[in-house]
């Protein structure tokens, strides 16, 4: 039997190995594009959200007017529930931040979110929650936090939530508001002086 000999070898310098990694690394970099938890992983997103808390916050007060109608931009517990690390959203602002304003320039040719109008940004947001199911997550769980925390007076016990009539911690009024005047007229009749029926 005759034996084959082999190709000869290319001049490329390019491995088998070295090829099977290249093309696992562009396997990789084409999911990541299209999947959204290993778009927030790897943080393929601009890096200035990333690198400028300042612009994340703008961002993030914009979302927050949207989904909370008469909440006062400039309020300074406003953007504190997604920055407490109890809540653990903070490693995900970034990416939602970046998210809304690449949403914001697919639908409307303007990447500032913040600079949209309030019916603007709330296509926006709802472009984001009918979107995959981890970034409609991420939606709903920034929308609820958000929620819950103006609306609770979670950041603002002293003020509470005006917006709805909530006056945030107990404050003693004096015993007139918490009770009624001549509260005996409300007790039943006793049998005896002393109460006692026998």
């Amino acid at each position: 039997m005759a034996r084959r000999s082999r190709p000869p070898a290319s001049n490329s310098g390019l491995s088998r190995r070295d090829a099977v990694r290249r093309l696992a690394l562009l396997a990789t970099g084409l999911a990541a594009a299209g999947c959204t938890p290993m778009r927030v992983v790897l943080r393929l997103y601009p890096e200035d959200f990333d690198r400028e808390p300042d612009l994340v916050d703008r961002m993030l007060r914009a979302f927050v007017a949207a989904v909370i109608p008469g909440a006062p931009i400039d309020d300074p517990s406003l953007l504190r529930a997604y920055h407490d690390p109890y809540y653990r959203l903070d490693k995900y602002t970034g990416f939602l931040a970046a998210d809304l304003c690449s949403r914001a320039e697919r639908r409307f040719g303007h990447s500032a979110f913040d600079e949209l109008s309030l019916e603007e940004r709330a296509r926006v947001i709802q472009d984001g929650l009918a979107a995959d199911a981890t970034t409609a997550r991420l939606y709903n769980g920034a929308i609820f936090l958000a929620q819950v925390a103006f609306y609770g007076g979670i950041h603002a016990d002293e003020n509470g939530c005006p917006l709805i009539g909530f006056e945030g911690a107990y404050r003693f009024r004096g015993l007139d508001t918490v009770t009624y005047p001549e509260p005996g007229r409300f007790l039943g009749r006793a049998i005896t002086a002393d109460g006692n029926p026998s």
